[in-house]
C-alpha cells in the first residue's frame, strides 16, 4: 500500500504505457512470426505488388536542400519497388537545389519549381495535382530508405480500410553526440515500438511527413482536399482520413532514416513545434472527436486521441504534481523516493532496449546499454517542454507564427 502510495505516478502513467505495451508488442510479433501465415487477400495482392505492380508517386518538396537531395533521389531510385514516378517540387529554395534538381530530370523524374517559397503544404499539394499514381507516397527531402522500404509501406493496402501507411523512423546521426543518442534510443520506444502497439489497437493517428503512403483517392484534392498549411500537416491529413472510417497501418520493418537535431537549442525548438500541434489539433481543429452527435463521431478515434491526450498532456501536467507531492509528504525521503524511482525508470528502460533488440534482431543496440542511466532524466526534461508548449499554444497561438509556414501562408490560415 505504502508502494502504491510513493510510486502511483510510475504505476498510472509509465508503467502500464511503456512496461505493458512493450510486453505485449513482443509477444504479438514474435508469435506473428512463427505462425508465418498470411491471408489470400495479402497473397493475392503481394502477387499484384510483384508482377502487376500499380504506379506509385512519391512527392518529394525541398526548400534550400541541395547538398542533401542528391542522396535522397538515389536511395528512392534503387528501391526494388520500381513502378515509381518521382515528383520533385522546389519550393522557392535560394541555394543550388534547382541546378541540382534539373541534373537530375529524366521521364521517372519529374521537377517542378514555384518561383517563390509557398511552404512544404503548398509544395506537396502542387505535385499532388501532377501525380499519376494510384498509391501516393510522401517524403522528406533530406532522408535515406532501405532498399525495399517503399514495397514493404504498400502490402498493408491488401486490407481494404487501411488508408495510409506509416513507415518506421530511424536516427542516422545516432552517434554524432549523447544528444543524438538519446534521441536515438527515444526514437526506438516511441516510434518502432509505441506505433507497433498504436496500431494493433487501431489508434495510431500519425503517418510521418518523413516516409507515409496513402491511397489516392483520400488525399485527392478533390476529397480531403490534401495538406492544410502550417505546423503538423502530416498528423492532421491522417486524422481527416481516420474520420472518414479508415484505419492507419504501421510498419516496423519499412525504415527510413533522418537527421535528427545535435544541439539543445535546436531539439526545443523542434519539440515545441510538435507540442503545439498537438493542442492545435487535437483540442482545437478536431474538436468534434470528443461529440458523440457529430457526423465524424467514432468510438476508435475518441480513444486514439483520450489515448494522446492521456499520455502526452496529461502525464506532463501530473509531473511539477508528483515532485510537489513527493516534497510536501515525504520530506524526510526524498532523497530515497527520487532514488528509488530512477532506479524504477532506468530498469525498466533496459527492459525496452532488450525488447526492441529482440524486435528488429539488432544486438548491436545493447551498446546503448550505458544510455539507460540519463535516459529517464532526458525524458523529463521533455515533459517540461511539453509543459511550456502547451502553455504558449493555449495562451498564445505559437503554431501559427512559427517560420515552418511562410508570412504570407501564416497570414491566411484559419486560426483554430
Amino acid at each position: 500500500e505504502q508502494f502504491i502510495r510513493i510510486f502511483w505516478y510510475y504505476l498510472i502513467f509509465d508503467f502500464p504505457r511503456y512496461i505493458l505495451s512493450d510486453i505485449y508488442v513482443l509477444n504479438f510479433v514474435l508469435k506473428e512470426r512463427f505462425r508465418e501465415t498470411f491471408s489470400k487477400r495479402q497473397a493475392l495482392f503481394d502477387h499484384k505488388l510483384q508482377h502487376e505492380p500499380p504506379l506509385v508517386s512519391v512527392i518529394v518538396s525541398a526548400l534550400n536542400e541541395a547538398r542533401t537531395i542528391p542522396h535522397t533521389l538515389e536511395t528512392i531510385l534503387e528501391q526494388s519497388y520500381q513502378n515509381l514516378e518521382i515528383i520533385f517540387v522546389n519550393d522557392g529554395s535560394r541555394d543550388d537545389t534547382a541546378q541540382v534538381m534539373r541534373h537530375y530530370t529524366s521521364p521517372k523524374i519529374k521537377y517542378f519549381e514555384l518561383a517563390v517559397r509557398s511552404g512544404k503544404s503548398a509544395a506537396l499539394n502542387y505535385g499532388l495535382r501532377h501525380a499519376r499514381g494510384e498509391f501516393i507516397v510522401y517524403i522528406d527531402s533530406d532522408m535515406s530508405f532501405e532498399r525495399d522500404a517503399i514495397y514493404k509501406l504498400l502490402r498493408p493496402f491488401a486490407n481494404p480500410k487501411v488508408g495510409a501507411v506509416s513507415a518506421n523512423v530511424s536516427v542516422l546521426n545516432r552517434n554524432q553526440n549523447m544528444l543524438t543518442s538519446l534521441q536515438f534510443i527515444e526514437y526506438l520506444f516511441s516510434i518502432t515500438m509505441g506505433r507497433i502497439f498504436s496500431a494493433k489497437m487501431h489508434i495510431l493517428s500519425i503517418v510521418s511527413g518523413a516516409l507515409g503512403a496513402f491511397r489516392r483517392s483520400l488525399v485527392d484534392l478533390n476529397t480531403t482536399g490534401g495538406h492544410e498549411p502550417g505546423t503538423g500537416n502530416d498528423a492532421d491529413l491522417t486524422i481527416r482520413i481516420q474520420k472518414l472510417g479508415y484505419v492507419v497501418a504501421f510498419v516496423y520493418d519499412s525504415i527510413c532514416w533522418t537527421k535528427v537535431p545535435d544541439k539543445m537549442l535546436s531539439l526545443w525548438r523542434q519539440r515545441l513545434r510538435w507540442n503545439n500541434t498537438l493542442v492545435k489539433l487535437r483540442l482545437r481543429k478536431h474538436s468534434d472527436v470528443f461529440n458523440i452527435f457529430s457526423n465524424n463521431f467514432r468510438l476508435i478515434n475518441l480513444i486514439s486521441f483520450c489515448d494522446i491526450i492521456f499520455f502526452q498532456v496529461i502525464t506532463a501536467l501530473f509531473t511539477p504534481v508528483y515532485i510537489l507531492y513527493v516534497v510536501v509528504y515525504y520530506p524526510h525521503d526524498i532523497f530515497f523516493i527520487f532514488l528509488l524511482n530512477y532506479v524504477l525508470y532506468a530498469a525498466g528502460d533496459v527492459l525496452q532496449l532488450v525488447a526492441v533488440c529482440i524486435l528488429v534482431k539488432r544486438a548491436s543496440y545493447l551498446v546503448y546499454l550505458p544510455y539507460m542511466l540519463l535516459f529517464s532524466l532526458y525524458i523529463k526534461i521533455h515533459k517540461f517542454i511539453r509543459l511550456y508548449a502547451y502553455w504558449q499554444e493555449f495562451m498564445f497561438l505559437a503554431s501559427y507564427q512559427d517560420p515552418f509556414a511562410p508570412p504570407k501562408v501564416r497570414e491566411r490560415m484559419t486560426r483554430w
